[in-house]
């Protein structure tokens, strides 16, 4: 049998003297206004300067895009599961967001979403640090994580990545694990039981590459759960039940999602995960070097993380039980995000979708993002150790000072990015001479500009039938089509466009002169050819 929960090792000043309950209960609500605050004021300003297309918000391309064609989509069928033509990002935040906010969707808005979705994490992971002040602590830390590091803000608050909702998701469904491990009776068991498994199946729903921190999670709260004296393996299985629900539903949908595809796209759209033999080595040299990429390099948080790790298990190792009975609250915080920062890095060299995908630093995000949480953890409850609760509530009340000044003073920035703002006067003068038309091109081009435009007077985008296809469904309506508009992105003296194509097996003819031409763009307007 483990050892009783000894006092918390970190704190190791005299214990304070009697205190009123009610005093007590000021103290710990004014700091809870103090972290709310912070919470909601970094909100409005991550919302106010992060949106897409500002000087410091995600690029908005034609990936960014695709979340608004499939809000916006007059009807949506299984095809619609996930994000369109990729099996690899849960499409349920936008068919989520479709149910109850209609399809008159802008890229903002859908950004602004993911931002306050990804926000929400600071409250699960508030409630697993079981620790007032690193609670508090990490409705600043948390927004700092998500909005400062470029290793980090760019790829987490694009609508055109999973990575924001799978981050959120994650910390959700470990809140619904700790739960779980510790309901004491049947109702209880249930209704955690019943939310972490919805939780589950949303987390990898959303991107498969979840299951090897919901795998780490797992683990970490049996460890916990062992430790603090719970025996049996009953709980401990009832545990894992939500992971495999989660797991067996998601792998379900993504079968009858290639199986709806091939049968009516002619494609089933499955993404290459296999196991990437004769490039591991290759794909370990990469993955090596990213983790050395930016500012703050993914590496050298890890590095600290570790030394910390084997310090702890220098010090306090031969304990056995006793020492992991006695380990912080937020030290098992920082546990499972270090470990689940740990895990995704060898999906990420063994897998060849990676590789093919010339190792963007993307795939590192969410494991940076879990990193610095961990650190972050750690530097929080140092501090609740070492300094008095008055000096860190004057240090809360002047973070909430400063944001409501920073709030007050800048209002968002003023312009967008040029390319972005040309791109968006381009998308809304084709939109008032072509409503509604079919628009074909380039990839990059067809579906940025169709997301720019308002929902009454949105283009059909679709690429050109050499470029990947993410909306096969409107191939029917171009065969059908009497003419269509063909973007043209011009740089100098650009050629005219052909005059004769063949799209999909229907001829069609350009009209002598453009239909419209604006700064970096040319309108063609193609005619069906006459039947023979």
């Amino acid at each position: 049998m483990p050892a009783p929960p000894s006092p918390d090792v970190h704190r190791q000043s005299p214990p304070s003297p009697p205190e009123p309950s009610g005093g007590r209960g000021l103290k710990r609500g004014f700091a809870w206004a103090m972290g709310l605050g912070c919470w909601a004021l970094s909100l409005w300003l991550a919302v106010t300067w992060l949106l897409p297309g500002s000087p410091w918000g995600p690029t908005f391309s034609s990936d960014g895009a695709i979340p608004l064609v499939m809000a916006r989509a007059p009807r949506v069928d299984l095809y619609f599961a996930y994000y369109l033509g990729q099996d690899r990002f849960g499409a349920w935040p936008f068919l989520l967001a479709r149910l109850i906010g209609g399809r008159d969707w802008a890229a903002e808005g859908l950004a602004a979403v993911l931002i306050a979705a990804t926000w929400t994490s600071i409250f699960p992971l508030a409630w697993l640090s079981r620790q007032g002040v690193v609670a508090v602590g990490l409705c600043v830390l948390v927004p700092l994580v998500l909005a400062l590091p470029e290793e980090v803000r760019p790829y987490l608050l694009d609508i055109s990545q999973p990575y924001g909702w799978q981050f959120a998701m994650l910390a959700w469904t470990w809140m619904g694990l700790r739960g779980l491990m510790e309901a004491r009776t049947r109702p209880g068991v249930w209704g955690w039981g019943m939310a972490t498994t919805l939780a589950a199946a949303l987390t990898v729903w959303i991107s498969t590459s979840s299951l090897p921190s919901l795998v780490v999670f797992l683990g970490v709260e049996v460890l916990r759960a062992r430790a603090r004296g719970l025996t049996g393996w009953h709980r401990f299985a009832a545990a894992t039940i939500p992971l495999v629900v989660g797991g067996t539903f998601e792998r379900q949908l993504r079968r009858l999602y290639h199986r709806f595809a091939k049968r009516n796209h002619g494609h089933d759209f499955r993404t290459t995960v296999a196991l990437d033999r004769g490039h591991l080595w290759e794909n370990l040299r990469q993955v090596t070097a990213l983790l050395w990429t930016g500012p703050v390099p993914l590496a050298g948080v890890l590095l600290v993380l570790l030394g910390i790790a084997a310090t702890w298990a220098v010090r306090h190792g031969r304990r056995g039980w006793s020492a992991w009975a006695s380990l912080s609250e937020p030290g098992w915080l920082a546990l499972g995000c270090g470990l689940a920062a740990l895990a995704q890095l060898p999906l990420l060299v063994a897998v060849s979708h990676v590789r093919l995908n010339a190792y963007s630093l993307r795939y590192l995000a969410p494991a940076h993002a879990l990193a610095l949480v961990a650190l972050g953890v750690l530097v929080l409850a140092w501090l609740a150790a070492r300094v008095s609760e008055g000096v860190l509530r004057t240090a809360g009340a002047l973070a909430v000072a400063a944001l409501a000044v920073a709030a007050l003073i800048w209002r968002g920035p003023s312009e967008v990015k040029p390319d972005s703002a040309r791109a968006r006067d381009a998308a809304l003068a084709v939109a008032q001479v072509a409503p509604g038309r079919l628009m074909m091109g380039g990839y990059w081009d067809v579906y940025q500009l169709a997301g720019l435009q308002p929902l009454a007077s949105q283009l059909l985008p679709l690429p050109s039938p050499e470029e990947y296809q993410r909306t096969p469904f409107f191939i029917p309506t171009m065969k059908a089509a009497r003419d269509l508009v063909w973007v043209q992105p011009t740089e100098g003296e650009s050629p005219p466009a052909p005059l004769e194509r063949e799209l999909h097996g229907v001829k069609f003819h350009r009209e002598p002169e453009p239909w419209l031409r604006v700064p970096g763009y040319t309108f063609w307007k193609y005619v069906r050819a006459p039947g023979p």
